[in-house]
């Protein structure tokens, strides 16, 4: 007799703490990602003040363009070498069937085989990187 009310308060109490624990264990997480949120906006943004400190240097400016004019120089030389010296070969190992895609670059591949390439071939192949590496000592960085 007295059990069936003491059930119900029980089971009513039941009721209500638990949406309460759910709803504190979200604002925690919730409060947590804030917090990194907060954390990683401050990084940034300390990045972006030192970056700006550092693009008005004259050492750093100098550095570029040293860095900027040896790169491409080099680059120049080498397509002129293979220009005038088109005999120059060099044996490239590559896989011999790709046919696994993802899979197989995380497994390896057991067998290679060789192939041969000229200078201006090679050359070609780093292209886009030469043109990546270039624009980026080659831009300046003060705007943001």
């Amino acid at each position: 007799m007295i059990s069936g009310p003491i059930t119900n308060v029980l089971l009513g109490a039941a009721i209500k703490c638990v949406p309460l624990l759910i709803s504190t264990i979200a604002a925690f997480f919730s409060r947590n990602q804030e917090l990194v949120a907060n954390q990683d906006t401050s990084r940034v943004e300390a990045s972006i003040e030192n970056q700006k400190d550092q693009a008005g240097d004259a050492f750093v400016k100098l550095t570029r363009r040293i860095l900027f004019l040896y790169v491409a120089l080099t680059y120049c030389y080498l397509q002129f070498y293979y220009a005038f010296n088109p005999h120059i070969q060099y044996d490239v190992l590559i896989p011999k069937n790709s046919g696994w895609g993802l899979i197989g670059m995380f497994t390896g591949k057991s067998d290679y085989e060789v192939v041969t390439l000229t200078g201006g071939l090679l050359l070609m192949a780093f292209n886009d990187l030469m043109y990546v590496v270039t624009g980026f000592f080659a831009v300046p960085s003060s705007r943001r």
